[in-house]
């Protein structure tokens, strides 16, 4: 029960935010809307209750014995004459008095639409801004005339207003008549807002639209984006079809039909884009899209029975007009309802972006609840609320998403920002990890590496050493002294290979060649022989131990069967590079005698043979009645050896 009452205390806390916010978002909403509408309203706005007007001929003249007519005060439509008909000429009679012509006196008229001349006293008085400035098909655009001095009398005068009706009704706007430095004033603010505005507002709001254009959306922001296009374009398409003239003739019945569908469309985008910019799922929006073509459906059936029933046309349009009217109020009501449930949710998160939006939608709502009735300011009764805010709000909307976009682009930054900073210290942590994991195997396979060359030295000392020692130790007693010396030599020579194959086996096959050259030179001068040695092979000549061992060994074969079996006087070690593959080429020569038929076939070219294909290396044996050629073409060395032949592995 406890549970209940506090999910119950919950859930009122939470709907007292959303009225406080509310509140909060319409009482600066009025405050903003007192202050302009009584910066753009003269003070001394004339209040009277009807004027008079005629009825005029196809000529713009007077029709004679016209009897003068009143037409009475309508709220914000003015002085209205209704059923007059498209074309028809209407002049508006307006006296009034002045008591001091020598101060400048003016015409102020709330919109200027369909005026056709100005008099004063019989007198064409010129506008001071003689062609309108927009020219759309309906206009807010205010109009001011000085009146001139000379045309004044003291006491009694009277204007008089011609207008043509474009439509089914014609009306003259609300207007003062007083000093012309207070009518200026309030005549430049009202052009600010509805003219200046309007284009400032068109022009934001298309360049609102090019940057959601251009920008390549994420999939996941593109439906919303989507949706703040649909609304830019429709807000803006509004202003500038009420406000510049289309380019082609419109009838007032493809007018309404337009701007209705305008209204349409900006129901269905100020609901699409507020449900998905608080994350409403998808499917929801889908139903609010899936409204569009059945509401247009039902509009289009009304504008073609307007068209087919001439006497009911002006009904079905004014019904339609406000039906569209009625659409936008439900939409934008509920999307500010909505922006201010969710501010409370978030915590007042991107409070700013969600004020002004909502503010926006109001404004929307607030011009086309003004179409319907005579608002007032809630400030002042007697300031009615005649502003077009549509054009005026505009600017703020095109602005607002502006920002909206710029903190999206903000955020998106610092995301990625804080992504790669966490990225690069998973990355770093990583690293330190692959470094010690390397090291550690490294390590181990140092240590394999050690263990392996033990146990190959253990088996080169036992096959090797070992076994000819036991050889000579049992054929001791029946080999000639000459013969033991000789197999003792041998023996000596394979353990003095071992031992310089592992002193520099890692520094390189030439430290190994130099110290076999060093070890044989004495041995080559006992025999009577001189030995040369020269090496061209270049760097990168490091290989492993093993290798270095064979090749040690091939080579004491074959210098031994030269100096013994060649009866060489002459031995040249070199070493070269092949140019075919960029192998090690090394060459021992002699000049002895060659070798003969019974050696060919002998164990000792055999042995060279195995030992240079355990190694992967090739040879070549020539000789002849000049000398001896053993060629050992070596394998290709290991790449970036490390110590007892261990390759390091790069980071």
């Amino acid at each position: 029960m406890s549970t209940a009452s506090s999910s119950v205390r919950h859930v009122g806390l939470r709907m007292l935010w959303v009225v406080a916010v509310l509140l909060a978002w319409q009482g600066l909403f009025w405050m903003m809307v007192h202050g302009v509408e009584r910066s753009a309203r003269p003070v001394a706005m004339d209040g009277r209750d009807a004027v008079g007007y005629r009825v005029l001929g196809p000529d713009g003249r007077d029709v004679p014995d016209a009897v003068p007519m009143q037409a009475r005060h309508q709220g914000l439509d003015g002085y209205v004459v209704r059923s007059a008909g498209a074309g028809t000429r209407v002049r508006f009679l307006l006296d009034f008095d002045v008591r001091d012509v020598a101060v400048p006196q003016a015409l102020f008229l709330a919109i200027r639409e369909e005026i056709d001349e100005v008099r004063l006293n019989g007198q064409l008085v010129q506008s001071s801004d003689p062609l309108a400035r927009m020219a759309g098909l309906i206009t807010s655009e205010p109009a001011y005339y000085a009146l001139p001095s000379r045309a004044l009398r003291a006491g009694a005068n009277r204007l008089e207003i011609d207008k043509v009706a474009s439509g089914f009704d014609i009306a003259l706007s609300e207007f003062a008549i007083g000093p012309a430095r207070e009518l200026a004033g309030a005549f430049r603010w009202r052009n600010l807002l509805l003219t200046d505005l309007a284009l400032i507002g068109v022009g934001i709001l298309a360049f609102t639209l090019l940057l959601c254009l251009a920008v390549n959306w994420p999939e996941p922001d593109r439906p919303r984006i989507r949706a703040l296009m649909l609304l830019l374009a429709s807000a803006a398409l509004g202003t500038g079809f009420l406000t510049f003239s289309p380019p082609v003739e419109l009838g007032l019945l493809g007018f309404v039909a337009i701007w209705c569908g305008l209204n349409l469309t900006m129901a269905i985008a100020i609901l699409a884009y507020v449900l998905f910019d608080v994350g409403v799922a998808g499917t929801t929006v889908r139903r609010v899209y899936r409204a569009w073509p059945v509401l247009a459906a039902v509009f289009a059936a009304g504008f073609v029975l307007a068209a087919a029933l001439p006497e009911r046309t002006q009904f079905a349009l004014f019904h339609l007009t406000h039906a569209a009217y009625l659409l936008v109020i439900l939409a934008g009501a509920f999307a500010v309802i909505v922006l201010a449930a969710d501010l409370v949710r978030d915590r007042a998160r991107r409070w700013f972006e969600r004020s002004v939006l909502a503010l926006c939608i109001s404004a929307l709502v607030l011009d086309r609840v003004g179409s319907l009735v005579d608002l007032h300011s809630p400030f002042d009764a007697r300031l009615p609320l005649s502003l077009s805010w549509s054009p005026i709000i505009g600017a703020l909307l095109g602005l607002s998403m502006v920002f909206a976009l710029a903190r999206e682009a903000a955020q998106a930054r610092r995301t990625v920002l804080d992504a790669n900073r966490v990225l690069a210290d998973r990355l770093a942590l990583r690293e330190a990890e692959l470094v010690a994991s390397y090291a550690e195997r490294q390590a181990m396979q140092r240590h394999a590496a050690v263990l392996e060359e033990r146990a190959r030295i253990v088996r080169d000392m036992h096959d090797g050493v070992g076994g000819k020692l036991v050889g000579l130790r049992l054929q001791a007693r029946e080999l000639a002294p000459d013969a033991l010396a000789l197999a003792i030599d041998d023996t000596l020579n394979d353990l003095r290979l071992l031992v310089d194959a592992l002193d520099t086996g890692d520094d390189g096959l030439e430290e190994a060649l130099f110290a076999f050259e060093r070890r044989v030179r004495p041995q080559v001068a006992a025999a009577g022989a001189r030995f040369d040695a020269h090496y061209d092979h270049g760097d990168d000549d490091r290989c492993e131990a093993r290798v270095v061992l064979q090749v040690l060994r091939l080579l004491q074969e074959a210098l031994t069967n030269a100096l013994r079996h060649g009866q060489a006087r002459t031995i040249v070690l070199s070493t070269r590079r092949d140019d075919a593959s960029g192998r090690v080429c090394i060459v021992l020569r002699d000049d002895g005698i060659g070798i003969n038929a019974d050696a060919s076939t002998g164990h000792g070219l055999a042995n060279m043979h195995h030992r240079a294909r355990s190694i992967g290396a090739d040879l070549q044996i020539s000789s002849s009645g000049a000398g001896t050629e053993v060629a050992l073409l070596l394998p290709a060395p290991m790449k970036a050896q490390g110590a007892h032949g261990v390759s390091d592995m790069p980071m």
